[in-house]
């Protein structure tokens, strides 16, 4: 019994160290974390440094390139956005006017009073769909435009 109880002190003797050993490392590699960024913090605040580190990062190849990628990828997600809005406006609209006029009716007398509505209705419709395929090809023309102006 007097051996099981040693080895279990050494244990929890060895655990102990290990612990110490983790803390100290945890401490040493805050101790070089706070140390680069009071050194980042300091280099910066002095207006010269930081004015030439500044410059030397916008003149950078990777830092254009990666900037010329970010700038079309979020000009790239913004047209499919707004291509994808219109669309959605566009169907929910048509969806609409062409369920109303798709109703079946119920009498032939209702069948002629709703058929002079429905021709000037659908003569409405087509105005309104050119009107909207007009400002589609606009938009279109205008996104165009700016992802062309962008590369």
């Amino acid at each position: 019994m007097a051996v099981k109880e040693k080895n279990e002190q050494q244990e929890e003797q060895n655990e102990q160290q290990e612990e110490k050993n983790d803390n100290s490392n945890y401490s040493i590699n805050l101790a070089i974390v706070g140390g680069v960024v009071g050194a980042g913090i300091g280099l910066l605040s002095s207006p010269g440094t930081s004015k030439k580190l500044f410059k030397n990062i916008s003149q950078s190849e990777v830092v254009k390139v990666a900037g010329n990628q970010l700038r079309r990828s979020a000009q790239e997600m913004l047209a499919a956005q707004a291509q994808n809005g219109i669309k959605q406006l566009a169907s929910g609209y048509m969806g609409k006017n062409v369920v109303s006029l798709m109703s079946p009716l119920k009498s032939d007398e209702k069948k002629k009073s709703k058929a002079d509505d429905a021709s000037s209705e659908l003569d409405e419709i087509k105005e309104e769909n050119k009107s909207i395929n007009n400002r589609l090809d606009k938009i279109e023309n205008m996104l165009g435009e700016l992802v062309d102006s962008k590369k």
